[in-house]
């Protein structure tokens, strides 16, 4: 009997090995970009296929965006949407509540102001993205401009994702976040779980932020990269080819700035899990809107 049990464990082990993905790929993305110049402008310059939601109307937004493309970094608009705490949104943001008209005139001056950009994803939003009505007006004008969209998951219960692929956006959905616990241990762990998510399903998506502890981390990803065979791709490359946009080239020529302090504005506008992300809950311990 003991033997049996024996036999069957390694039989398991050597299925489960065998389903890994050998070309398995992760996105990482970096939100809330634009407030903090320094903090922004070092996520710009990180080595390799990193993707930069920047927040519509901030101070350093535009000149970020810039940067990062001028590093052959891929960008996202970040969109504010409502969250159930009702924290504030700062300029651009989408409300409940807003008519159609409203809503699109917002949502086509916040996809205007930040240059470049592929795709959308929420900042905030646990409330928002639970309405289908406003979900679908987002989708309807990203698929008028070609754009895809990553839903942050900031609810268990968000519509967003489910709402952009019934209306053929191309779109994706966050995995894991990756500095709920802003430590460096923690972030570690984290990045070694998207990896592992990555290997077992062929791709995944992490979501960071400029933090300095973040960025560290991520400054030292590719030792870890090559040991895991996980490629680091922008978010538009794990799309469906069907629906594919065209990824910039990655720059070869980073460089790294010391760490600055967190600002207060920074802290407020962290998009963590929201605490009805029940799995995510249980998965790792974190929790925030």
């Amino acid at each position: 009997m003991r033997i049996g049990r024996t036999v069957a464990f390694l039989c398991a082990l050597l299925w489960s090995s065998s389903q890994l993905h050998a070309d398995a790929r992760l996105a990482i993305i970096i939100d809330d970009i634009g407030y903090n110049q320094s903090q922004s402008e070092r996520a710009a310059r990180l080595n390799g296929a990193f993707t930069l939601s920047v927040l519509p109307f901030t101070p350093h937004g535009i000149s970020t965006a810039q940067l990062a493309h001028q590093q052959g970094k891929e960008l996202m608009l970040h969109a504010p949407m409502s969250n159930l705490k009702n924290m504030p949104l700062g300029l651009g943001g989408l409300v409940t509540g807003m008519d159609k008209t409203a809503f699109i005139t917002t949502l086509r001056k916040d996809l205007d102001n930040i240059p470049y950009i592929k795709g959308v994803n929420n900042h905030m939003g646990s409330r928002l993205t639970q309405e289908p009505e406003p979900m679908q007006w987002l989708m309807d004008e990203l698929n008028s401009r070609k754009l895809y969209f990553v839903d942050s998951r900031t609810s268990a219960q968000t519509r967003a994702f489910d709402i952009a692929r019934a209306s053929k956006v191309p779109s994706l959905k966050r995995d894991v976040f990756l500095d709920d616990v802003e430590e460096t241990s923690a972030i570690e762990q984290q990045l070694k779980r998207a990896l592992q998510l990555a290997r077992q399903h062929g791709s995944a998506v992490a979501i960071g932020h400029p933090y300095p502890t973040t960025l560290s981390v991520l400054e030292q990803i590719q030792p870890l990269l090559d040991q895991e065979q996980v490629q680091l791709v922008y978010a538009s490359q794990l799309l469906p080819k069907s629906l594919a946009i065209s990824a910039p080239e990655p720059s070869t020529n980073g460089s790294s700035y010391c760490p600055v302090p967190r600002t207060f504005l920074l802290d407020d506008l962290q998009t963590n899990v929201d605490l009805y992300d029940i799995t995510d809950m249980m998965l790792s311990g974190f929790f925030g809107y």
